[in-house]
């Protein structure tokens, strides 16, 4: 645990009576709790229909996942042209849908992977691509709202005491008159390389490749202002 305490300022209200304005940190280390990945497929076409076929069997198979989450969920149909002789030539349609997935079971991200790597190979489609983005750590909401709580009663256990302390050194009563508390979080997400092609990531999945859960740091800047006769 880090606390960093800043200069006291001391503001003189009248005779032998002061307020005292300083600012002090308080830190946590944790490991994340959550590891993630971006994912894309997209499948070129002459026709709708036929992207749609194909696009349709990845979202039934995401639709029946049951152990992860999935987030962020976003389809696009374009039509694609190339230019040929100055002119604009309708070439077809691009589908991609993208998502998120998330688990705290990184066996359960690999499983699911490996799973999509499978019904991507059975589908035996050389206009279908499949894109694994990096797998990397992530702390979820309800841990860093856990870790922010417990900083926060910190924070303010701590200033009690400090007043206590300090009227017994100074022979004055040191009231908290106010408490202001800003939070901020500083992450690192250490990654695990891009992965593309189906082959290099089937093998990469079967593996199960992990990134390394370095520890990530949360902590609340807190102003205090006592009151000090």
């Amino acid at each position: 645990m880090k606390r960093v305490l800043s200069t006291a300022l001391f503001f003189p209200i009248f005779a032998f009576s002061y307020e005292l304005g300083f600012n002090k940190t308080f830190t946590k280390s944790i490991n994340a709790d959550t590891i993630m990945s971006n994912i894309s497929i997209s499948v070129e076409k002459p026709n709708e229909k036929s992207i749609n076929i194909e696009i349709e069997k990845f979202n039934n198979f995401v639709k029946n996942t049951k152990n992860i989450t999935i987030e962020n969920s976003y389809y696009n149909l374009t039509p694609k042209y190339e230019y040929i002789d100055n002119k604009s030539v309708f070439k077809g349609y691009l589908g991609e849908s993208r998502f998120t997935i998330k688990s705290e079971d990184t066996k359960k991200i690999n499983g699911f992977l490996n799973d999509l790597i499978e019904l991507k190979d059975s589908i035996k489609s050389n206009d279908l691509k499949l894109n694994v983005s990096n797998l990397s750590w992530e702390l979820s909401n309800k841990l860093q709202y856990k870790m922010i709580d417990e900083l926060r009663l910190e924070a303010l256990i701590w200033i009690e005491n400090y007043a206590k302390e300090l009227s017994a050194q100074i022979s004055k009563k040191c009231n908290v008159k106010s408490v202001n508390i800003n939070e901020e979080s500083s992450t690192y997400y250490p990654r695990a390389r891009m992965q593309s092609s189906a082959d290099s990531l089937q093998k990469s999945y079967e593996q199960e490749i992990t990134p390394i859960n370095n520890e990530q740091s949360i902590k609340i800047n807190t102003n205090y202002i006592l009151d000090c006769k």
